[in-house]
């Protein structure tokens, strides 16, 4: 199927006009919302886009700050990028979408869903950011001109390759795609630049299940930023915790093959409903 790469929404969150940018694979069923991490674009899932085998609507959009969509004037907190996300679902007219978040944006589908359960119908969160706080995340200086800098030659080959592999991604098996839309994602990534410290969430586990929000959690077997015995402590058992074990931090990235299969599994799980956690 066909992807339309670049689309836009206009939305009004607390009080500012915001231009969202996002891409959308059509399809028929239930949509499935992606939402991209720290430091990423709607472009870390173009493969799952192009690839998925189901007939559903697929999206993926650009947080505010990130990748083609508006800065907002004023520093972001998390229950920004909530009003943001939910105000995207209403008004693309997405009927009880699932939310698939990576990294940071499985902590803001996580919280989205725990703010309107009634309005998503679940969540697939992989690698992802609210189960505890992250090991050697990037830490920002006092000064946005100084992060921006860093964040800019960071992207270059040189310093990226090494991140990447840190990461758990081999660059060598990248194509000048991959490249190319991580690249955009780490550049465009205004908002990571004056962030602060990362952004965290109390109990995130606890007060997702309280929701009653179907949810199945894929973790990599060697994520250094959220390594897997403090999220499975994080995840205390309140959900299918599903391991993939040829998975740093970068699942998306670096078995695509497994990712999408277990992908694929976690959307038909959750759209079935709350069931035991295995």
């Amino acid at each position: 199927m066909n992807i339309d790469p670049e689309r836009f929404i206009d939305l009004v969150v607390k009080g500012e006009s915001l231009r969202i940018a996002y891409a959308v694979r059509p399809g028929t069923g239930r949509p499935l919302l992606f939402i991209h991490g720290m430091g990423s674009s709607r472009w870390a899932f173009l493969p799952q886009l192009q690839a998925m085998h189901v007939e559903n609507p697929l999206y993926a959009l650009d947080l505010p700050g990130f990748g083609g969509s508006t800065l907002p004037r004023v520093r972001q907190q998390v229950g920004d990028f909530v009003l943001a996300v939910l105000g995207f679902v209403e008004t693309a007219e997405l009927e009880r979408p699932v939310l698939v978040g990576h990294s940071f944006g499985g902590l803001v589908a996580a919280e989205s869903a725990i703010s309107a359960p009634a309005r998503i119908a679940g969540t697939v969160l992989a690698a992802s950011a609210g189960w505890c706080v992250p090991e050697g995340a990037f830490e920002p200086t006092p000064w946005v001109w100084v992060n921006r800098l860093g964040i800019w030659l960071t992207s270059t080959n040189w310093v990226g390759h090494r991140i990447l592999s840190g990461l758990g991604v081999d660059p060598s098996q990248l194509t000048k795609q991959d490249r190319r839309r991580l690249r955009y994602g780490w550049r465009r990534a205004r908002e990571m630049a004056r962030m602060g410290r990362f952004y965290h969430t109390e109990r995130m586990a606890e007060r997702l299940q309280a929701a009653g929000v179907p949810t199945v959690v894929i973790a990599g077997r060697a994520d250094r930023l959220f390594p897997l015995p403090k999220v499975i402590q994080g995840v205390g058992g309140r959900f299918p915790l599903w391991v993939m074990e040829s998975g740093g931090h970068l699942v998306l990235d670096q078995d695509r093959a497994t990712f999408l299969d277990l992908l694929e599994r976690a959307v038909i799980r959750v759209q079935a409903g709350p069931s035991p956690t295995k």
